[in-house]
């Protein structure tokens, strides 16, 4: 196991490396990212390297026995490449070129970064592709974290890419209905980019432009992969850094097909909502349906005025480093070892201060190092397994987000997502993350919280797990529209009506301030936002609308087909109502949870299981408060986190955490 810290040598002289790698041996840092910012110090004209320095910091790192996960810069680039060729500046929706004076400000289509930044990875790569310390290959930083470029040269590659999609522009206009607005073109040359206009564009383009935009990502991947891979011994491998959840712009199912191993950055709130955005955790293990790296942890408090759920009390950084362990991470590197004096993060925490200094942090961050150097061993090779998943689709996601006043909520999709997400993991189950072209059939239970895109492939696919025994919970806005954006003509695809046995009527929605009421066995709960309408033809109704003039229609229904079933709840419901369907439906399937049948630990507990091949269980449980809590154990069980053997009723301390182990075999 990488435990970590991202590291900036071009920050510190050759005696203070020495220090501050004394003390990461000392807390029990065995790894550092490094590189992603430092092109100017490695070319400092162009095609003059000067690697003389990182030779030093890595023979230096060697002797403390740190590894090195080396980041090939891209996309903070010297002066002299802007001066040489300004033009390689981002160009916004509104025409602004943007300054160099901030990082990410550069089009990445760009020919001449394409070109500069591959060479310089290139080199990087033939001087340290075999380096026994040099562990793996983190490719630039933060990969689609920029704003979209309106450049002539992005213009030019959008319309080539849809060339490439369309093949003739006859097939565009039809895919993407043109005649609307008169808005048919004659040729590829005619389509400009989405700029800044009078109202809203044509969702077809905005889908095809997410989706450009998701390519361009990708092919800076593999153009930086292309130049380090032939180098490499068997000993290293590539990834990058992600930005889960909140950044949509990379579809990284797709992303992921290039890499050895995906990583994430994880930035939570300290505090109650410290959960808030773990399903990012379970969508990178989803991945490649692998453990993943966590390229940048928070650590300290970020210096702040007025920051709410920012400093962690003694004990949460504990906690967050075991949350990602237990949730699929096999390396953890916190951001960043040392405070920077200058720049603009300058008030980001870090685990010692401006001169360099351990702070209550570091000494945490070397208790964990204590404890993990004695378990890690253990861990290698365990997985997190579960039998229940949420289709988490890039298509969906960037159709249900596009900013319009013909969308609605932009929020919604992932709000729903992380609310199906919570309420299964709330119930003592772990839950996946599963992408359209992932193996369904792993999986008993499949969530989809909303999927407006489909096409034929998608549907036969959801219909094949469905008749194989799996069960589907589908809700409004499914199966909608095709790949293109466009309506299918009864407003649902023929092949999911047959899977749910009805036929759609009309849709209603409702404001966030006004409910609707269903009931579903013989108890009300409440919806939002938005009503499908529909007539059952085959599918069994379970719950009706208790409200409005439509009361009395469908709102739960279930449909046999083969072997399975498929459900659908035509409102987007509060969490109770998840809680006992998702609780009925894992029983009906014999989904056990991870504390043992009908054991569902406390809310103010995390519990989470990682497996290994041997048949061993890690049962993770972790306290997400600063309050005592005390839980029931129906078994005894060897803590290997704090070396004791536990049994009935334990107690966690504040954030403590836990690590249960249980022999399956």
């Amino acid at each position: 196991m990488l435990y970590g810290s991202c590291y900036y040598p071009e920050h510190r002289t050759s005696s203070e490396w020495t220090e501050d790698l004394s003390l990461m041996q000392t807390a029990g840092l065995n790894a550092v990212r490094i590189g992603e910012f430092a092109w100017t110090r490695l070319e400092p004209a162009e095609g003059r390297y000067d690697m003389e320095w990182l030779d030093e910091f890595i023979k230096t790192a060697a002797r403390y026995a740190v590894y090195i996960v080396l980041c090939p810069p891209m996309r903070t680039v010297p002066a002299w490449l802007v001066e040489k060729n300004p033009s390689i500046r981002i160009e916004t929706s509104e025409g602004v070129l943007l300054e160099y004076a901030s990082r990410y400000s550069f089009c990445i289509n760009h020919p001449l970064l394409r070109q500069r930044s591959s060479a310089l990875a290139s080199v990087l790569a033939q001087r340290y592709g075999d380096h026994p310390f040099v562990a793996g290959w983190h490719l630039d930083n933060e990969i689609g974290d920029e704003p979209d470029c309106h450049c002539p040269v992005c213009k030019e590659h959008w319309q080539n890419w849809l060339k490439s999609k369309y093949k003739n522009i006859d097939n565009l206009n039809q895919a993407w209905g043109t005649v609307f607005w008169s808005m048919e073109y004659c040729h590829f040359g005619q389509i400009s980019t989405p700029r800044a206009t009078k109202t809203v564009f044509n969702p077809s383009m905005m889908q095809a432009w997410r989706q450009f935009r998701s390519s361009v990502n990708t092919e800076v991947v593999k153009l930086l992969a292309d130049a380090i891979q032939p180098q490499l011994s068997n000993i290293s491998y590539i990834s990058t850094n992600n930005q889960m959840p909140w950044n949509n712009h990379t579809d990284y199912y797709e992303m992921a097909e290039l890499l050895d191993i995906t990583g994430t950055n994880y930035y939570p709130p300290y505090g109650e909502n410290c959960r808030s955005l773990a399903f990012g955790l379970a969508a990178n293990r989803s991945f490649k349906k692998a453990p993943f790296h966590v390229y940048e942890l928070r650590s300290e408090g970020h210096s702040i005025i007025g920051a709410a759920s920012n400093t962690p009390e003694p004990g949460e950084l504990e906690r967050l480093t075991l949350h990602t362990i237990a949730n699929g991470a096999d390396a953890v590197f916190y951001f960043p070892w040392k405070r920077f004096p200058y720049g603009a993060e300058q008030n980001h925490g870090a685990l010692t201060d401006y001169a360099g200094k351990p702070t209550r942090i570091y000494h945490e961050c070397e208790r964990i190092g204590s404890k993990l150097r004695r378990i890690a061993s253990m861990l290698s090779g365990s997985m997190v397994v579960s039998d229940i998943a949420v289709l988490y689709d890039f298509p969906s996601r960037w159709h249900a987000e596009e900013p319009s006043p013909w969308t609605g909520e932009t929020g919604l999709y992932m709000k729903q997502v992380n609310t199906l997400y919570h309420t299964v993991r709330n119930l003592g189950f772990n839950c996946d993350a599963v992408g359209r072209n992932g193996n369904f059939t792993a999986y008993k239970l499949l969530l989809v919280p909303m999927l407006p895109l489909v096409d034929d492939e998608l549907v036969h696919k959801l219909a094949e797990f469905t008749a194989s025994g799996g069960i589907i919970l589908f809700h409004p806005m499914c199966g909608i529209k095709d790949m293109d954006a466009c309506y299918y003509p009864d407003r649902m695809h023929e092949g999911l009506k047959e899977l749910l046995g009805l036929r759609h009527l009309e849709t209603a929605s409702s404001s966030a301030s006004h409910p609707v009421y269903f009931t579903w066995r013989n108890h009300q709960y409440h919806g939002r936002f938005f009503q499908e309408l529909i007539k059952s033809e085959g599918c069994s109704v379970e719950g009706e609308f208790a409200s409005e003039w439509y009361a009395d229609y469908p709102a739960v229904i279930k449909n046999k087909f083969g072997k399975g079933e498929s459900w659908m709840v035509t409102t987007f419901a509060e969490e109770s109502f998840y809680k006992d369907l998702i609780g009925s439906l894992t029983s009906s399937l014999g989904i056990s949870e991870i504390l043992g049948v009908g054991v569902t630990p406390p809310s103010e507990l995390e519990v989470t299981l990682r497996e290994a091949a041997d048949g061993t269980s890690f049962i993770f449980i972790l306290n997400c408060t600063n309050k005592t809590v005390g839980m029931e154990l129906t078994n005894t069980y060897p803590d290997i986190w704090n070396e004791e053997s536990v049994s009935g009723e334990i107690m966690f301390a504040p954030h403590q955490v836990r690590i249960l182990v249980r022999d399956n075999s």
